[in-house]
Formats: structure tokens, sequence, C-alpha cells
């Protein structure tokens, strides 16, 4: 998603998933705080702030990263749930932000299966997403045979 020029955005998420926002702002002479909170009235609790340029900088599931070349500031949310579903501000120095209305939707749980092909002898890669709060992973394989 990304948000800019002062507009609102509307954007749709899953819980377990993660969702990045991408917030343009103006280049300024002076040293900037580049600044990412969630709204609450006339209120915006900050989450995750920075005054460092192209460096990632990361607080519990937020992580945000400026490119100060393009005037760019990114905030990656992981492991969404549905609580996090609400008005989200960046900006640069509190004076200018865009905002964006995250909603979160409840992601089912139930087994996703994916086909891959491989050559006898030979390896395949498989990678799967899922949240870090589960740490040991199930997975299946089984073999099957096509004839031609």
């Amino acid at each position: 998603m990304s948000v800019g020029d002062g507009a609102s955005w509307e954007v749709m998420g899953y819980s377990g998933g993660g969702i990045l926002f991408t917030c343009k702002y103006q280049k300024e002479s002076e040293p900037k705080s580049l600044y990412f909170c969630r709204s609450s009235g006339s209120d915006c609790d900050e989450l995750i702030k920075t005054e460092a340029e192209d460096k990632w900088r990361n607080r519990g599931r937020f992580s945000l990263f400026d490119n100060s070349t393009a005037a760019v500031l990114r905030v990656l949310i992981t492991e969404l749930t549905v609580e996090d579903a609400g008005r989200y501000q960046c900006g640069a120095d509190k004076d200018s932000s865009t905002s964006a209305d995250l909603n979160v939707q409840k992601d089912l749980p139930f087994e996703k299966s994916i086909s891959v092909i491989g050559r006898a002898g030979g390896g395949v890669d498989i990678s799967c997403k899922y949240p870090q709060s589960h740490r040991t992973p199930s997975f299946s394989v089984r073999e099957r045979t096509t004839l031609t």
C-alpha cells in the first residue's frame, strides 16, 4: 500500500500476515523525525519513529525504514491481529501526515496445500509463511506418481 500527498487510504490485511505501508514525505534540508502512529480520537499513539536515515529500526512487530534519497518511509507490521484494525498515520515531524484505515480479516485456520513437481533424485524447495507464534510448523509430504 502506498500513501502520500495527504490522502487517506483503505487497506486490507489478514490475521497472521503482514502489511507494508509506504509513505512519501517532503524532502527538507533540516533533520527530521519520521513517525508512524495509530489514531485514537484526536490523539495519535506513536508506535515507532526514527531520525536515522537509510537504516531499519525495529520495535516489536513494527519495522521502519527511511529511504532518504526517495523521501519515502516504509513501515512493516507483522503478525497482524483483528485488534490491529484502525486508522494509522505516518509522516515527518508531525507537521504533515498521511493516513490509512487498516481492516484486518481473520484468516480461518485450515490446511493449505501446494503442488510441487520435481525430478527423481533431484530436490525441491518449499517455502511457507506462518506466524512467529507457531514456532513448530508441521509439514507432510507425499509422493504422487503420474503415469504417462
